[in-house]
């Protein structure tokens, strides 16, 4: 791994070159660090190629990366890293689950991925590789742009529509200059590209006939307070409404973007729960103990608004999510040293 840079840029590089499959793909882990769980199967690994890019300020990191397909997997219990991601999809496709959704986004196409939501996808490559660019940012470069930044998780602008063909584009330009960037430049350049893809995905995420949004700053404390407290079977309007010292009529025009208070506590427990059940680190765990972890009293009405929701039983999701990313055989444990994401950790808002 190379660490040389343009002044005030730090840069990570692995390339082929460097050593045999295994131990590439090894590195290769340990770049990634605790971003993504990387999985692959003995034949994979024995076979595998890739280089990656990477290029770091205190605001921002541009990675590039072009390798043999694999599964990225990071459980919904990856809370804390309060990043953000903006991807495109060069060579190959990535399906799979986002939060409680499915996505999969081809060639050309950009996605969202909040990392404080779970992810797991499978990569395809019909010609052998896999290629992409991202750019990573802080939530609160996010927040002031749209009015749910976490209804973003997930979300695909699709390459032959102007605003997935303008980011796209934008994105390939930046990460072909990058070597030749000053800190400054980077920095304004990103700026711009986060503002354009954030405000060109708002209108996918708003809901239909929203009035205007409420004043931002607050309803995001007042929706991370719900976040965090879906575990208390407690949680209600009435609650959220004294912790704020709010009358409740206040409260609900403050979150009616979001279809209300309780509206918005039931989806968020559900989703909690939808992502738990998906998750393969914890596919041994009872549904009826995640239910009860997320607030839901009784199991049976949880079971039923469940299927409400989503159109399917808690059950039939678990056997879903299961199929759409198989687990694989062997994974490889990180090694020390420079990561992604420790330049992520240190992202400054």
């Amino acid at each position: 791994m190379g660490t040389s840079s343009p002044p005030g840029l730090r840069r990570l590089r692995l390339k082929p070159e460097d050593c045999a499959p295994a131990d590439l793909f090894a590195k290769w882990r340990g770049a990634l660090g605790e971003v993504f769980e990387v999985r692959a199967t003995p034949s994979e690994i024995a076979a595998f190629r890739g280089e990656i890019d990477v290029h770091a300020s205190a605001r921002y990191v541009l990675s590039a990366s072009r390798h043999s397909p694999l599964s990225f997997v990071r459980p919904c219990a990856s809370k804390g890293n309060e990043r953000f991601a903006i991807s495109l999809q060069i060579d190959g496709s990535a399906t799979g689950l986002a939060g409680d959704g499915p996505m999969r986004a081809e060639p050309g196409d950009v996605t969202f991925i909040d990392l404080t939501q779970a992810l797991a996808v499978r990569e395809s490559a019909p010609e052998g590789f896999v290629g992409g660019v991202t750019l990573w940012t802080a939530r609160e470069r996010i927040l002031p742009l749209v009015p749910d930044e976490t209804a973003l998780h997930g979300l695909v602008l699709k390459a032959d529509q102007p605003a997935g063909a303008v980011i796209g584009a934008t994105l390939r330009a930046f990460a072909k200059t990058v070597s030749d960037m000053r800190l400054a430049d980077f920095d304004a350049l990103a700026d711009g590209l986060t503002a354009l893809a954030a405000k060109s995905a708002a209108p996918s995420v708003r809901r239909d006939g929203a009035a205007a949004s409420p004043p931002l700053a607050t309803f995001v404390t007042v929706r991370r307070y719900i976040d965090r407290s879906l575990a208390s079977p407690d949680l209600s309007a009435e609650k959220v409404a004294a912790e704020f010292h709010m009358s409740r009529a206040s409260l609900y025009r403050l979150c009616e973007p979001a279809g209300g208070v309780a509206r918005y506590i039931r989806k968020a427990r559900l989703s909690r729960a939808f992502q738990e059940i998906a998750a393969p680190e914890v596919s041994n765990r009872r549904i009826g103990e995640i239910a009860a972890g997320v607030g839901f009293r009784n199991v049976s009405a949880f079971s039923r608004m469940f299927h409400e929701a989503y159109g399917l039983t808690p059950g039939e999701a678990r056997s879903q999510a299961r199929k759409a990313v198989a687990r694989p055989e062997y994974a490889v444990p990180a090694e020390p040293g420079e990561s992604l994401s420790r330049w992520l950790e240190a992202l400054a808002a």
